[in-house]
C-alpha cells in the first residue's frame, strides 16, 4: 500500500544484531504553523479538535517532539522536516527527543526570522552522520572550516558571493553524510504570480532558478565522485502536469503552461542530465492520486484535490537500486502536506561505531547536556545540579516540561533565594503564555 507507513517486523523476526531495522526515511513539511507549534501542547490537548461544516478539523499538536517522532512509527530511522519556522533561540530551547539527535538550518535572512527552515533527525543509537553541511553554496561554513563532502571544490556562486549568501540564508537545504549515501533535505522556494507581470515575482523566480541550479551542481559533484545521493523535501514542483496535479472534472487538463522549474526537474530525471529517479513514480507508475499537498482551508483534502510536490529523488546507479518501498502517508495529521517515506535496503545503512561522535552541527554537539530528561537535568548523584535562577531557566527553556517534573522544579525554587524564586516563577508564566512550555494549572 503506497499510502501507509511501513511497520517494523515483530521482534520474533530473524535479524542480525548488526542490521539496522529502522530503515525508513520520512520527509514532511510541517506546514504553515512550523515545527514549534506542531510539537506544542495546548492545555494538554494534542489531537484533532472538532470540525467545520466541511468536516475540516483543527490540526493536532503532538505535545512534544518525542511524541511527533513516535507518531511516524517504529520503522523510521531518519526524519526530515521542511518549513520548521524556527528562530535563532528556538533550536536551543526545543525539547529533545529521547534516542534521537538532529541538525537544523534556520533562516538568517534579514527581516525573515522564523521563516522557512529545514531539519534532519536520526536515531542516535543506530546511526551517526560523518558530516553535516548547510545550504547549496557553502556560505554557512565556519571560519577556517573546510567541507568534508566537497573537499577542495569551488562552490556554486563563488563569483557572486552575495547571491550565494542570499540562497543559503533562508535555511532551505541541509546535507547529512550517512556514509553509504548522502541525504539532503530541501525546501525549494515557491513562486506565486506571473513573473512577466510583476517585478517581485520575477525576482523570486530568479531566486528559485539560482537555488535549483546550485543544488544541481552540488548533486552532480557528489555523483561524479561515486557517492549515492538521496534528495527529499518540499520541491514546490509537480513532476507531471497531468499525473501529479488534480484537475476539475469535465474541464480537462488543458494545455500545459511552460514551467522553468518543471523543465529543470525533467533534466534532473534524464539519464543524460542529472541521472536521478523520482522514487515514487518508479515504484507506482500508474498511481495518479498520490497528492501530498492540499488547500486545507477550502477542504480540498477531503476530496484529495491537491498536487504531488513532496518526494524523494534517488541517483539511478546506487540509491534507486536499493529502494525497498516508497509511499505517501496521506492520513497523517498536522499539516497541509502529507509525509512521504522511503525504505532502503540494509546495505544502504551503516551502524554507528562505539567511538563515533556527532559532527559539530549536530544538536547534541551544539548544545551538549541538553539531550537529557528534566529529572537528569535537575539531579545528579542524588543532589541538585543548580539552584540559581539563571541555570533553572536555561533548563526549563531547553528541556521538555512534564507534570512529573513539577516537584523537581518546586524543589529548585524552594532552595533558591526569594528574589531568584520570584524571577523563576515570573519567567515560567511568560513561557507558558508564549507557548514554550505546557500550562500545568494545578501546579
Amino acid at each position: 500500500d503506497p499510502f501507509e507507513f511501513p511497520r517494523r517486523p515483530s521482534s520474533s523476526a530473524s535479524t542480525s544484531t548488526r542490521d539496522i531495522e529502522r530503515r525508513t526515511c520520512v520527509s514532511w513539511n510541517c506546514g504553515l504553523r512550523g515545527l514549534r507549534v506542531v510539537t506544542a501542547s495546548r492545555g494538554g490537548i494534542t489531537r484533532s479538535i472538532g470540525g467545520d461544516d466541511r468536516g475540516v478539523g483543527s490540526a493536532p499538536m503532538y505535545g512534544s517532539l518525542d511524541a511527533l517522532l513516535r507518531a511516524f512509527g517504529d520503522d523510521v530511522g531518519v526524519v526530515c522536516f521542511q518549513e520548521t519556522k524556527l528562530g535563532g533561540g528556538d533550536v536551543a530551547k526545543a525539547a529533545r527527543a529521547d534516542g534521537w539527535d538532529g541538525a537544523h538550518s534556520i533562516c538568517r535572512a534579514k527581516g525573515k526570522s522564523g521563516y522557512a527552515g529545514v531539519a534532519v533527525y536520526w536515531r542516535s543509537d543506530e546511526v551517526c552522520p560523518l558530516g553535516i553541511e548547510e545550504g547549496v553554496c557553502g556560505t554557512r561554513m565556519r571560519k577556517n572550516e573546510t567541507s568534508t563532502m566537497w573537499p577542495g571544490e569551488t562552490p556554486p556562486m563563488a563569483t557572486n558571493k552575495r547571491r550565494g549568501e542570499e540562497l543559503d540564508d533562508e535555511g532551505r537545504a541541509l546535507w547529512v553524510d550517512l556514509d553509504a549515501f548522502v541525504l539532503c533535505t530541501v525546501y525549494v522556494p515557491a513562486v506565486f504570480g506571473d513573473p512577466a507581470k510583476e517585478d517581485k515575482t520575477a525576482d523570486r523566480a530568479a531566486f528559485k532558478a539560482d537555488f535549483l541550479r546550485a543544488l544541481e551542481e552540488r548533486c552532480a559533484s557528489l555523483r561524479r565522485r561515486g557517492r549515492a545521493v538521496v534528495v527529499c523535501g518540499d520541491w514546490n514542483i509537480a513532476p507531471s502536469w497531468r499525473r501529479d496535479r488534480a484537475h476539475e472534472k469535465g474541464v480537462g487538463v488543458g494545455v500545459e503552461p511552460r514551467n522553468p522549474s518543471r523543465e529543470w526537474l525533467a533534466r534532473m530525471l534524464d539519464d543524460d542530465g542529472g541521472g536521478f529517479r523520482d522514487a515514487f513514480r518508479e515504484a507506482h507508475p500508474k498511481t495518479f492520486d498520490a497528492y501530498t499537498c492540499w488547500n486545507i482551508a477550502s477542504g480540498a483534502q477531503l476530496h484529495n484535490y491537491g498536487s504531488r510536490i513532496d518526494y524523494f529523488l534517488c541517483d539511478r546507479e546506487i540509491s534507486m537500486t536499493h529502494v525497498e518501498r516508497v509511499g505517501v502517508a496521506q492520513h497523517f495529521e498536522g499539516s497541509d502536506h502529507a509525509p512521504v517515506f522511503l525504505r532502503l535496503k540494509s546495505p544502504m545503512w551503516r551502524r554507528r561505531r562505539p567511538d563515533q561522535t556527532p559532527p559539530s552541527l549536530a544538536v547534541s554537539a551544539l548544545y551538549p547536556g541538553r539531550q537529557t530528561t528534566l529529572r537528569d537535568a535537575f539531579t545528579a548523584s542524588e543532589g541538585l545540579v543548580s539552584s540559581t535562577a539563571g541555570s533553572t531557566l536555561e533548563y526549563l527553556r531547553g528541556l521538555s516540561m512534564t507534570s512529573s517534573a513539577i516537584p523537581l522544579v518546586k524543589e529548585v525554587i524552594r532552595r533558591s533565594s526569594l528574589t531568584e524564586a520570584q524571577e523563576v516563577l515570573s519567567q515560567i508564566q511568560q513561557m507558558v503564555h508564549a507557548g514554550e512550555i505546557a500550562d500545568y494549572v494545578d501546579s
